[in-house]
């Protein structure tokens, strides 16, 4: 099971920053997004931004697949992308 998105966080900020002035939020927060990326998460809007629904819609697996494997597939593939449109 992976590591509470907590942990995850709390480890990247300890670990980007070892000094107790002048701290560096940017580099943290760098550090977060990278860790999370590592852990197998993207941070990502709520609602997906309309460039992206296009994009997905015109990129839907084609072929036989079973409702959870074409949802799967779909989430994977929206989530993975999201960052394209999300400006």
């Amino acid at each position: 099971m992976p590591a509470p998105i907590e942990d995850i966080i709390a480890k990247a900020i300890k670990d980007a920053d070892k000094s107790f002035f002048n701290e560096d939020y940017a580099k943290q927060a760098k550090a977060v997004t990278a860790a999370l990326k590592k852990a197998g998460y993207e941070v990502a809007p709520l609602k997906p931004p309309p460039g992206l629904v296009e994009w997905a819609k015109d990129n839907i697996p084609f072929g036989r697949l079973r409702p959870t494997e074409l949802i799967t597939q779909m989430y994977s593939m929206m989530v993975e992308n999201v960052r394209r449109f999300d400006k």
